[in-house]
Formats: structure tokens, C-alpha cells, sequence
């Protein structure tokens, strides 16, 4: 297989070379059990499908080509599998203490994070900064570049599970993911701080939609309105 790929690559010039780097350099890690290859962009699952369409279909539980991922994001057809005993909608406040809903969400056109330009990470950021200053009412925020913020107040969005730490890991380092740290790298919030979106951290964007308690009604309503217009938004500006 390596002989029948190795002098093909993408329009964008991804190789096999560049998909199986992270697990060629970490192999059979003890701690972290993943897949050991990466797309550097949306053609690399067409052009080395003989390596990946396999190894997705043995990571995802026999999801095969032809398959397509269901997604419903109408929040009229979420049910609530047991409700707290206090009634309503709530899951049970015993022992929930906060409920998250997110999703990561790839830029068409851009290449991916373990290939991208800096040039790229760059638009992808100003898009997003463009993009996102559009939401008004509960949606309405302020993006925080991570280049411009402080150790101390780094750490503060991290200890809040609001902020993406640094990459650390072997597999994310050598897939290339760290290129460029901290640039074009930071997270927007709205005001309240339950709907938090992530530039170019592992996705160009991770969309998060958070709150204490156990409303997953609540919070899975704010998901589904706030990455609608995200992607209306991304899409009239691309």
C-alpha cells in the first residue's frame, strides 16, 4: 500500500508521508489510544482512501463509505431519556452539576490544521472574528485572541473549562497541529458565557454550548441557534 500511495498527494501537496507522520513517530503509545494519521485537507480522503476509508470504518463501528452521518439539529426532537424528580426538563440536580452540548466544524477550502498555511490560520481566524460580531441578543459576544492574553488570564479560561490548553501531546505535536503557537489561535464567548466558540485549536472552529444545571433542553436549543447562524454566517462570507 505504501508503494502504490507514496507518490501521490493532494492539490494542496499532502502525502502519505505527511497522514502517517504522528504514528510513525508514536507508535503503539501507552497512554494515548487513537488513530495514528491525519488529514492535512478535504481531498486527503479521496486521494489515499485505500489507507483511511479502513481505518475509519474500524474506529466508527463499521461506518463504511457509503454511509452518511445523520444530524438533527432541530431542538423540537430532543427528548430528555429521565427527567429529574423535581419534574420538568431538568436531568436530576443531584448529580448533574453542568450539561455541554459542542461539535468541532471544518472551513471549506481551507486546508486542515496539520497542514494549513499560517496565512490560512489567519483567515480562518479573521472569518470567524467577522462572523461571529454578527450574533446579537443572548448570542452576543467579544473574541479573546490568544496571543494578546496574559499567562494569568490563560490559565483563569483553562481552570474554568472555557480555554483549549496548549499542545502537549506527541501525536498532536507531531502531526503538526502546534505550528505557529499561539498565532491566529483564541476563543469568543458570548457575555454569559454559555456559548464559547474555539479558533483554530484542533478544528478551525469547536462550537460549545454550556451552563450549570441539568437543562440539556436549554442548552442543546442554544447549540442548535447559535452554529445555524455560524454556519449561514461562514458560509455568505466564503
Amino acid at each position: 500500500m505504501y508503494e502504490n500511495l507514496r507518490s501521490k498527494e493532494t492539490p494542496s501537496g499532502f502525502t502519505l508521508d505527511d497522514v502517517i507522520q504522528t504514528g510513525i513517530d508514536n507508535p503503539g503509545h501507552p497512554f494515548i489510544m487513537t488513530v495514528g494519521c491525519v488529514a492535512g485537507d478535504e481531498e486527503t480522503y479521496e486521494v489515499f482512501k485505500e489507507l483511511l476509508d479502513p481505518v475509519i470504518e474500524d474506529r466508527h463501528g463499521g461506518y463504511k463509505p457509503s454511509d452518511k452521518h445523520k444530524t438533527d439539529i432541530n431542538p423540537d426532537n430532543l427528548k430528555v431519556p429521565q427527567p429529574s424528580a423535581q419534574g420538568g426538563d431538568d436531568l436530576d440536580s443531584d448529580y448533574v452539576l453542568s450539561s455541554r452540548v459542542r461539535t468541532g466544524r471544518s472551513v471549506r477550502g481551507f486546508c486542515l490544521p496539520p497542514h494549513c498555511s499560517r496565512g490560512e490560520r489567519r483567515a480562518v481566524e479573521q472569518l470567524s472574528i467577522e462572523a461571529l460580531d454578527s450574533l446579537s441578543g443572548d448570542l452576543q459576544g467579544k473574541y479573546y485572541a490568544l496571543k494578546n492574553m496574559s499567562d494569568a488570564e490563560q490559565q483563569q479560561l483553562i481552570d474554568d473549562h472555557f480555554l483549549f490548553d496548549k499542545p502537549v501531546s506527541p501525536l498532536l505535536l507531531a502531526s503538526g497541529m502546534g505550528r505557529d503557537w499561539p498565532d491566529a489561535r483564541g476563543i469568543w464567548h458570548n457575555d454569559n458565557k454559555t456559548f464559547l466558540v474555539w479558533v483554530n485549536e484542533e478544528d478551525h472552529l469547536r462550537v460549545i454550548s454550556m451552563q450549570k444545571g441539568g437543562n440539556m433542553k436549554e442548552v442543546f436549543n442554544r447549540f442548535c441557534t447559535g452554529l445555524t447562524k455560524i454556519e449561514t454566517l461562514f458560509k455568505e462570507k466564503t
